[in-house]
């Protein structure tokens, strides 16, 4: 393994500003009351969540996305700022809101989601900064499903050009999908290296529960492997000719709010380190164990060698081999 790399991220997409509470047992009926323990207001999304990751696992990161002119939009980017994202080349969108999530956190970590599209959908190619992506080292495209008609061609032409410039690409999605959102993804996953959706979104997309099955189709179309969360079991990578388990980490589950953001931000960061995927998967399962047992998005995650130092309890023999092997 390659010595500590810092690296160049931009993380495309979806921003959202998420208003969470735990733990919610009921909602009360008329204008009843009650009383949680935590409230919490956080950046957000697939692309926002996993900027804030990416930030805290100590990657330079640069934001692309639409936003509001609202107070929400002031919100979002004061809290990615706060964690060193760069948000320069947001887009606020005069006249429209900033996306927004009511989040109640049921007592075992699920999270029913009260959500408002607001701008995200409104991002148009003339938004997109081609320097800033040049010059990173992964392109991360977060929720390409629900980015409207900047999905299509547009983000095909801002994928082609990061390729034609090696940089490394990677995207997740946010929505469960189904056979159209398939439609309009399937022509820009030959140009997506590292497809990252949760085992639900794969099977929603391809048509198949058969995991190893609906990732080959993935990868039929030129995409070099699929990293699929699987909640409480786990990951599983899965190339052309190989599939890999990871189990999940065991820890004590708060809330499941941004783990697929954590697990991507954990593999993007041990790809930046030069790390083979089946190692980078392993670093994406510490990553989104911690998110796991914290309240939002950017709760667990505080820094590399943290982080590190989970994967170290969790990983089997060889990889902690390399990782001595990198350290000393």
């Amino acid at each position: 393994m390659s010595p500590r790399y810092r690296g160049r991220v931009v993380t495309l997409g979806v921003h959202i500003v998420d208003i969470l509470g735990r733990p919610v047992t009921r909602i009360p009926p008329g204008q009843g009351r009650v009383v949680l323990d935590e409230i919490k207001v956080t950046a957000a999304g697939t692309a926002a969540g996993t900027a804030v990751d990416l930030a805290k696992l100590g990657a330079q990161v640069t934001s692309m996305g639409a936003i509001g002119d609202d107070v929400l939009a002031s919100l979002l980017t004061a809290l990615l700022d706060g964690y060193g994202v760069d948000t320069r080349l947001l887009a606020r969108k005069p006249g429209l809101r900033t996306s927004a999530t009511i989040l109640p956190i049921r007592p075992n970590g699920e999270r029913p989601a009260l959500h408002m599209p607001g701008a995200t959908a409104s991002l148009d190619r003339a938004d997109i900064d081609l320097g800033a992506i040049a010059a990173a080292d992964v392109l991360h495209v977060g929720g390409p499903d629900v980015l409207g008609r900047f999905g299509g061609e547009p983000l095909r032409e801002i994928l082609r050009f990061a390729c034609e410039n090696r940089v490394i690409t990677t995207m997740d999605v946010l929505t469960p999908g189904d056979a159209r959102t398939w439609d309009r993804l399937a022509p820009a996953l030959p140009l997506v290296q590292y497809f990252l959706p949760n085992e639900e979104q794969l099977a929603a997309l391809t048509g198949t529960d058969d995991l190893t099955v609906a990732a080959r189709r993935v990868t039929a179309l030129g995409t070099e492997a699929v990293l699929v969360s699987r909640g409480a079991d786990g990951a599983a990578l899965i190339t052309a000719g190989s599939r890999t388990d990871l189990p999940a980490f065991d820890v004590p589950v708060v809330d499941t709010t941004g783990c697929g953001d954590g697990c991507s931000a954990g593999f993007i960061t041990g790809l930046l380190q030069g790390w083979p995927a089946q190692d980078a998967a392993w670093l994406a399962m510490a990553a989104a164990s911690l998110v796991a047992g914290g309240l939002g998005s950017d709760a667990g995650i505080v820094d590399y060698p943290g982080t590190i130092e989970v994967l170290r309890r969790g990983a089997p023999g060889p990889l902690l081999d390399r990782l001595r092997a990198a350290a000393g």
